[in-house]
């Protein structure tokens, strides 16, 4: 047995069969349409002789009515019929009286058809007549919104509708033919319930329903976040009753079937060979009756309030990076799964070290005598102090690296480098002495065997080579 699947109306079935799942098996439903080839163009004629009428909108006669030839609902209540068979006719409002379809679905017409997709799932989910029951207008907003998506969601409906607006997505439909149980197959296969309801009601009427997920911010010190470390968070959501574990019965009673529905969460009713399967209205397709509720939650198995966890940092994570708990989040419904928990991590600066990637920067100063004599300075590291000498002649800005001294990456066991930067500090303010000192010590550099050696001074000596090639370059534009 085929089950053909219709969530609510389509375009094609937007006012009886609002809201119903159709059960079909495929050769009844060939054997059905074969029966009707015989006497439907005798019957097309007799329609035709009989539309003979003046029409309300030209006040012509031999005019056809104003329907668009693409909707059509089952006429199962034509007892006269003495074979029983089933003929259609239009009921719907034709496609012109409509508002633009991209208007309908909110969207640009420059829409992907993911972006129509998305559109609809959400219109679908907010005005379908089951989520809205009692909201006369939801119905028809519900049918407006599947008849617009029948159209953008298909390439060449779109183009001949953009091409030709209305007309041309009422041209696109074609003539129904009754004789062929293709079109009858193919316009139940075109809707995936299981798509709309996936994403918003957990699946089919009845079935089950999974948690939502929770979304909180955590923010942690540098250090917690390279070393990793506990910590406790509290947030507010939807948590299983403690008292019933969830069932939503009284302690020491249990929910029972549902004795309208024999606990499918569903009812049917047939018509034909139609079965119509809808929502138990008795349990609302949880096919669980509760004769003696939870005092705690009323029935629901969830209560709202504070959680707190005390969840685990892994060592490594950083700025912007979200922690996984799965099934920390909502409990579901009728059996479905719980939601995740997500933990989006935020990660303070440091005063000494700076993070890109799993690598750490520190900049370092030493003195100018430092820099010109060499040294050994002692540095902070991640995982504590080292001694890192100091090359006579270290330029400013010059950087050593130190191997797999950074951050361990929260997918494997590598770690990043550190990278040391020397800053050379330069007195502001210097005593008698010291600038005595400094004048011999320039006066000694100029008298040595030229302005410059370029073996002691190569920055010196690039630079004065680029400023003489500069020069005679000025002089040339002059």
């Amino acid at each position: 047995m085929n089950k053909v699947i219709v969530g609510g109306a389509t375009n094609l079935y937007q006012k009886k069969l609002v809201s119903a799942v159709f059960t079909v098996t495929a050769p009844t439903l060939r054997s059905y349409t074969t029966a009707t080839t015989k006497k439907s163009n005798n019957q097309q004629q007799q329609q035709q002789q009989q539309q003979t009428i003046k029409c309300t909108k030209c006040k012509a006669h031999n005019h056809h009515h104003h329907q668009s030839s693409s909707n059509y609902l089952f006429n199962n209540n034509n007892n006269n019929n003495e074979n029983n068979k089933r003929f259609f006719r239009s009921t719907s409002p034709q496609l012109e009286e409509k508002r633009d379809l991209y208007e309908v679905l909110d969207v640009p017409k420059s829409a992907t058809k993911q972006d129509i997709k998305k559109a609809f799932y959400a219109l679908a989910k907010k005005y379908h007549p089951d989520t809205n029951q009692g909201d006369p207008n939801a119905h028809k907003r519900f049918s407006e919104i599947t008849n617009a998506y029948d159209v953008l969601s298909d390439e060449n409906k779109r183009a001949m509708y953009d091409a030709q607006g209305h007309q041309g997505a009422t041209a696109d439909y074609g003539d129904f033919n009754p004789n062929s149980h293709q079109n009858m197959e193919e316009m139940f296969q075109n809707f995936d319930l299981g798509d709309l309801f996936g994403q918003g009601f957990g699946g089919q009427a009845g079935g089950k329903v999974n948690g939502s997920d929770i979304q909180i911010k955590l923010h942690l010190d540098f250090m917690d976040a390279v070393n990793g470390c506990n910590k406790d968070v509290s947030f507010h959501g939807a948590s299983s009753c403690s008292t019933c574990d969830g069932s939503g019965a009284k302690p020491g009673t249990k929910a029972t079937n549902c004795k309208p529905c024999h606990g499918t969460g569903t009812t049917t009713k047939s018509n034909g060979f139609f079965a119509f399967q809808s929502t138990c209205k008795t349990c609302k397709g949880t096919g669980k009756q509760i004769k003696d509720p939870c005092g705690t939650c009323r029935g629901k198995g969830s209560t709202q309030g504070t959680r707190t966890l005390n969840i685990k940092i892994p060592q490594g994570v950083n700025n912007g990076m979200n922690i996984k708990l799965t099934g920390q989040g909502e409990p579901g419904e009728r059996g479905g799964r719980k939601g995740n928990l997500y933990v989006n991590v935020s990660v303070g600066q440091h005063e000494l070290f700076r993070r890109e990637g799993n690598d750490i920067h520190l900049d370092v100063p030493i003195t100018l005598a430092q820099a010109i004599l060499g040294s050994t300075v002692t540095i902070p590291t991640l995982s504590g102090e080292v001694d890192l000498k100091v090359t006579p002649g270290t330029q400013p800005g010059e950087k050593r690296v130190l191997r797999n001294k950074g951050v361990r990456s929260v997918n494997d066991a590598s770690y990043g480098n550190q990278y040391v930067h020397f800053v050379v500090t330069i007195p502001k303010n210097v005593n008698d002495k010291q600038k005595q000192l400094i004048q011999e010590f320039d006066q000694e550099e100029k008298n040595r065997n030229g302005p410059l050696d370029s073996l002691t001074h190569p920055i010196l000596s690039i630079w004065n080579s680029a400023m003489k090639r500069w020069r005679e370059y000025s002089k040339g534009q002059k």
